[in-house]
């Protein structure tokens, strides 16, 4: 993943700086490789590779937003949101798929997540999904 293009995405980063980011991805390379890019623009992102240790997690503590993977080992990302819902109803929800589906689509927005976005990631699908949130 590249660095961000001088300009819009300059100031996206900065209010970003002040958000509590969490992040549900199995794939370790996905996951790294956005923690390494979100450190890269000095934004702190937390990273889980199940369901589980991120509920754990979201039940005592307050984020900002939550992007996860749909296909999880433990539980779709669906079902991940809508339990965080139960405890955080203000957080900003964005799924990733790699199976984008009306049906998960149509799901997604009854659940209230924000922002969809469809595989293979790019950062420019990051930044115009977050970019809509803030």
């Amino acid at each position: 993943m590249e660095a961000p293009a001088p300009g819009p995405s300059k100031g996206l980063y900065e209010i970003l700086r002040k958000k509590k980011i969490v992040l549900v991805e199995d794939d370790p390379w996905i996951q790294n490789g956005l923690k390494m890019f979100f450190r890269h623009v000095g934004c702190d992102l937390i990273g889980f590779e199940t369901a589980a240790p991120a509920l754990e997690m979201l039940a005592k503590e307050q984020v900002d937003i939550i992007i996860t993977d749909y296909w999880l080992p433990d539980i779709d990302g669906l079902t991940l949101f809508k339990r965080v819902r139960e405890h955080q109803p203000e957080v900003r929800c964005i799924l990733i798929t790699a199976y984008p589906s009306d049906g998960i689509r149509e799901e997604a927005t009854r659940l209230g997540v924000h922002e969809f976005i469809s595989k293979p990631l790019t950062i420019q699908k990051i930044e115009a999904a977050l970019g809509t949130l803030i």
